[in-house]
């Protein structure tokens, strides 16, 4: 049995939880602590790739500095020296986190559906408490998505995954570079065009999540990653009451608000969406309501000719608009000007506004996006496909699927599919193939019964009940044939049964046939036994039959036995005596006389009567 790996003498690593892009993530057991946790490790195939390294280091980094009921906890990190199989090493970094039981909200969507209104303002509200504790402490996650919420048996929600979070006072790396950071589906507009995210990205990716609780998808899809991106950037998102009708107003208010594309429009901090959240969900008013009337003109009260129309004692409402300001002031009339400088001015007020709305338009206009090409890696191990598609930039989701040209364990295709071009951070999935959906069972005849079970299990197929068989000329323990037969087609993973020799032959009942025939029948590929044929004198059988055999027809006796049969035989008739004549007369040879008529008793003496006694 294999022991388990060991993290720097205190970390036990056990079953593999869950694989991404560039960690895998195992159950664990903290041999100090004697407490269950969360082991992710690096990817072997990357270890020798510094950014990597990086990246997890500064995951490591982003969420220990976070403490918070509603954050994944880090309690350690480090690396481990890894012998590979040429003999070198390579130092493979870890994170130790907190063990959580639940399932991902990507998990809960896949096997449940879609949430109730309560259900998924309640989930929201539980991912917006950790974002707001992590923005005041200026780390932004930048990939908010199902696949990154866990939610547990007791109804907790836990944010993981700070893989590609930065610090909001940290302009480097490769937000800087116009690359594209996140899952598409959740990518808010500053993101798609490689700028540089603060708090708000983050608000906009939860609004994403909470569009697809409410109605089974995000706001925008399309047929590539790309141009789920380019959505962001230019398309407004439909109300999510136009694909679930049971979304209330306040919920469509509540998501067009915080899915704006200007950043500066949309929700500020994660805690105003947040009560707007519990707001909606009580039937409470939101935060930007009362907009429209802060923003509503008021109507000027009418200039009074005569007497004031309040009652005395009462003053009129100061005007407040801008004639009012204008009547306040007691002002000249006011001098002719030049009709020239009129139009001149009009001039370079319009040349103004023109270079402003240039301006406006160039520092708005979104900058390029860096494209890459995706790779053809169909044929490729997993391992290295999904290397691949990293190195050029891309993340990688993979998935399993059936296929009975492509080896098990390797590429099938991607999507989007090679030879696309698409974002750098563009998610991918890759299909991975599991082998064909069914297959031939083996020939495996001839075998043992352990090489029989080898050989079923390398075809992914199970052994199932050992049948004894006899057979007279297959060795005991061997297999004689499957249950489907051999060639069959059956379905991956099932049973076929195998049918194994005893080593015994069963007798035949040869009782009443010739010596011949019964030795004839014994000998037969049927049954291929000795046969040993013994007469014996006996008046009580049929001559020439076999009446008695040294194993019983229907008993069980080791291949090859012989089978003695016995066969009746006639006794020899009784050997003649000469009758003794009463009075004492011996009857031994007498002189020879004359012949005497066969009708004369006398006639021929004792000898003649004897024979005349016989005769009659």
């Amino acid at each position: 049995m294999t022991e388990p790996k060991v993290l720097s003498g205190r970390y036990e690593v056990r079953a593999l939880l869950g694989r991404g892009g560039m960690a895998e993530v195992h159950e664990g057991v903290d041999t100090r602590l004697g407490r269950r946790i969360a082991i992710k490790l690096l990817r072997s195939d990357l270890a020798r790739d510094p950014s990597f390294h990086t990246r997890l280091k500064r995951e490591a980094q982003s969420a220990a500095g976070l403490n918070h009921p509603g954050i994944v906890a880090v309690y350690d990190s480090g690396e481990e020296e890894f012998a590979e199989t040429g003999g070198s090493s390579v130092s493979v970094p870890f994170i130790v986190m907190e063990y959580v039981e639940g399932q991902t909200l990507r998990e809960v969507l896949n096997d449940h559906g879609t949430l109730t209104i309560e259900e998924a303002l309640n989930v929201i509200a539980g991912v917006l408490a950790p974002l707001e504790y992590s923005h005041r402490n200026g780390i932004v996650h930048r990939d908010i998505k199902p696949a990154n919420v866990m939610l547990t048996p007791e109804g907790d929600i836990k944010v993981m995954d700070f893989g590609i979070a930065r610090a909001l006072k940290d302009n480097s790396g490769l937000t800087q570079t116009q690359s594209v950071v996140g899952t598409a589906q959740y990518l808010s507009p500053e993101q798609a065009r490689g700028e540089v995210v603060d708090a708000r990205s983050d608000l906009y990716s939860t609004a994403c999540l909470l569009y697809e609780l409410l109605v089974g998808r995000p706001p925008f899809v399309g047929d590539s990653q790309l141009a789920v991106a380019y959505q962001h950037v230019g398309e407004t998102p439909k109300p999510p009451s136009f694909y679930n009708p049971n979304v209330p107003p306040e919920v469509d208010r509540l998501l067009l608000h915080a899915l704006l594309k200007d950043r500066d429009e949309r929700y500020q901090d994660a805690y105003t969406f947040r009560e707007d959240v519990l707001a909606a969900r009580d039937g409470r008013p939101l935060s930007f309501d009362d907009d429209a009337d802060r923003t509503q003109a008021f109507p000027l009260a009418p200039t009074m000719v005569g007497p004031s129309p309040h009652p005395q004692g009462a003053e009129a409402a100061p005007e407040t608009g801008a004639v009012a300001t204008i009547l306040d002031h007691d002002e000249k009339p006011p001098q002719k000007r030049s009709r020239a400088w009129v139009w001149i001015g009009s001039i370079f007020v319009l040349l103004a506004l023109a270079a402003v709305a240039l301006w406006v338009y160039e520092i708005n206009k979104p900058p390029p996006i860096v494209q890459v090409q995706i790779t053809d890696v169909a044929g490729m191990s997993a391992d290295d496909a999904e290397a691949a598609l990293i190195k050029s930039g891309l993340t990688v989701d993979r998935e399993e699927e059936a296929n009975a040209d492509v080896d098990e364990g390797d590429a099938i295709r991607t999507d989007p599919a090679s030879g696309q071009r698409a974002p750098e951070g563009t998610l991918v999935k890759l299909f991975v193939s599991t082998g064909p959906s069914s297959v031939d069972v083996p020939d495996v005849s001839g075998e043992t019964e352990a090489k029989a079970r080898e050989v079923l299990s390398d075809a992914k197929l199970r052994a199932g009940t050992h049948i004894s068989q006899n057979s007279p000329d297959v060795e005991k323990g061997v297999v004689i044939e499957t249950k489907p037969g051999a060639g069959t087609k059956v379905d991956v993973d099932s049973n076929v049964d195998l049918v194994v020799s005893s080593g015994m032959v069963q007798v035949p009942d040869v009782l009443g046939k010739t010596g011949d025939e019964a030795c004839k029948i014994l000998e037969a590929d049927d049954y291929q036994l000795g046969c040993k044929v013994e007469e014996v004198e006996t008046a009580d059988e049929d001559a020439g039959k076999v009446f008695e055999q040294s194993a019983t027809g229907g008993s069980e006796v080791q291949q090859g036995s012989e089978i003695t049969v016995r066969v009746a035989k006639k006794p020899p008739e009784p050997t003649p005596t000469t009758p003794s004549i009463p009075g004492g007369i011996p009857t031994g040879p007498a002189s020879p006389s004359p012949t005497k008529s066969s009708d004369d008793p006398s006639g021929g003496g004792l000898e003649g009567m004897q024979d005349w006694i016989e005769g009659n």
